[in-house]
């Protein structure tokens, strides 16, 4: 076995079995540098054995995880495919606003290998994302109400500063498709942020994987034929197909 899947490993023991650990505490205890922890949890973190929360992590099933650190154990293979599959679409220097959600949160850590990108979003794990990797890149941070469990801003501080930009690219997640070809969100400050980002961008791609499709949610964002690329998971069903169709919507199943 590699060396740096014994120390992921030893990590993953420890922080099942204490429930909650430091980057700091599990540097000293490994002997090894905060920056390799913190790689270490990426890859534990994608594969859904710990969840990353500020300054460390927690074992997935711990109480009072909050609404973002659940939704990002859940589907953790598919949005990296999904991830993977999206990348192809985009190219080094172009400019992308990425709304907040653990599926662009693993399309930003991919994305992210990317050279001099310009990223306007709202979401704190994708600025960070974006941040961390370096490769020249711009980030653009919106302002406004901080929503902790989420980790994103929100609000018409955040909407006023989308609205200064005119980008290539809106990489948006969402909370369900309907079979009329409505996307749809389940809060309205978060619909509100990706209309905004739709309305500033020449191209729209949106992130779904298969849990979403012909899923309800509580308030539209926009009807498909505003969408430019759909990529998901598995292959679409017979009822979303004449719709995306009509559309004119490019549809990008990811390798499985």
């Amino acid at each position: 076995m590699k060396i740096p899947e014994i120390r992921r490993s030893t990590i993953s023991r420890l922080i099942l079995e204490n429930r909650r650990e430091s980057i700091s505490h599990l540097a000293n205890e490994l002997n090894v540098s905060e920056e390799t922890i913190r790689r270490d949890l990426n890859v534990l973190h994608s594969r859904g054995h710990v969840v990353k929360v500020h300054g460390g992590a927690v074992a997935p099933d711990t109480p009072g995880l909050g609404t973002f650190e659940k939704r990002s154990i859940q589907q953790v293979d598919e949005k990296k495919q999904i991830a993977l599959a999206a990348k192809k679409l985009f190219k080094p220097g172009q400019s992308l606003m990425i709304d907040a959600g653990s599926t662009t949160d693993s399309f930003a850590e991919v994305v992210s290998t990317l050279s001099d990108l310009t990223v306007i979003t709202n979401s704190l794990q994708v600025a960070q994302s974006f941040w961390m990797v370096g490769k020249g890149h711009s980030v653009v941070l919106a302002g406004g109400e901080l929503r902790l469990d989420t980790a994103e801003t929100l609000g018409e501080i955040a909407l006023n500063q989308l609205r200064q930009f005119s980008v290539d690219h809106a990489v948006l997640t969402v909370g369900g498709i309907l079979a009329t070809g409505e996307i749809m969100r389940y809060r309205i400050d978060e619909v509100m942020i990706a209309r905004m980002m739709i309305k500033q961008a020449r191209e729209v791609t949106i992130l779904a994987d298969h849990t979403k499709m012909l899923t309800p949610a509580l308030m539209k964002i926009c009807d498909i034929s505003n969408v430019t690329n759909l990529v998901t998971d598995r292959d679409i069903s017979a009822e979303l197909l004449p719709v995306l169709a009509d559309a004119g919507t490019r549809i990008i199943i990811a390798d499985q």
